[in-house]
Order: structure tokens, then sequence, then C-alpha cells
């Protein structure tokens, strides 16, 4: 076929389709509006582990440094654990649900707020 300028008009690319559903694949290209949305609202809930995190780590360096205490290693691994495992959790939850529908999604990002709860609880604990 040709267009009114004579050029030949390109075929579209098709969709590649995922054999196990029948559908097509959904990658970032196609995260869609919706998907995007639920990735901003976790967002918020993940970033007030993050700044929790944050906060501590300031917060205890500094009392450390007022009472003339060094700080160890092992309170350092910690406090930067508690800082970073929201960060890590939220990519990784990015990640697995980038191919899912958006109720999927939901479910992916629900669990790993869950582990970023349990694991800065757990790192609260041990310092």
């Amino acid at each position: 076929m040709t267009t009114a300028s004579g050029a030949a008009a390109k075929p579209a690319k098709p969709a590649k389709i995922d054999p196990a559903t029948g559908s097509p694949k959904r990658g970032f290209r196609t995260y869609g509006r919706s998907g995007w949305a639920v990735a901003l609202v976790f967002a918020f809930l993940y970033a007030y582990h993050l700044w929790g995190g944050v906060a501590n780590l300031l917060g205890v360096v500094s009392s450390f440094s007022s009472f003339g205490v060094d700080v160890t290693g092992g309170i350092w691994a910690l406090l930067i654990a508690y800082a970073a495992v929201p960060l890590l959790v939220y990519v990784a939850a990015l990640l697995v649900g980038r191919t899912l529908s958006t109720g999927a999604r939901i479910v992916v990002f629900a669990v790993g707020f869950a582990v970023v709860s349990v694991i800065s609880q757990d790192l609260l604990t041990l310092s």
C-alpha cells in the first residue's frame, strides 16, 4: 500500500503474546495509568518507613556522639539496613509487578509493605 505521498506505509509491529495466558505481554512501557497510580500510592507508604530509617540513622548517631560513645560496626549495619530495606523492597515489588495486572500488582506491593514492616520491627528490636 502507498500513502498519499507515494511512500510505502510501515506495517505495525505485532504485540508480543504471552503463551501462558494468550494476552499481550505487559512491561514498563505498558504499565498503564492505573499501574503507575498504584505504584505512587505505595511509594508514599514505603517512604514512611524510609523516612523512619533515615531519622533513626541520624538520631542514633547524634545521640551516641552526644554521650561520647563510639558507634560500632554492628550498629552501623543495622541502621543502614533499616534505612535501605524499604527502598530495596519497593524496587523489587516494582520489578515483580511490572508484568502483572493492576489487582495483582496491588497484592505484590501490599506483601512487600508487610515484609518491610516486619523487617523494620526486627531491626529495631535488634538495635
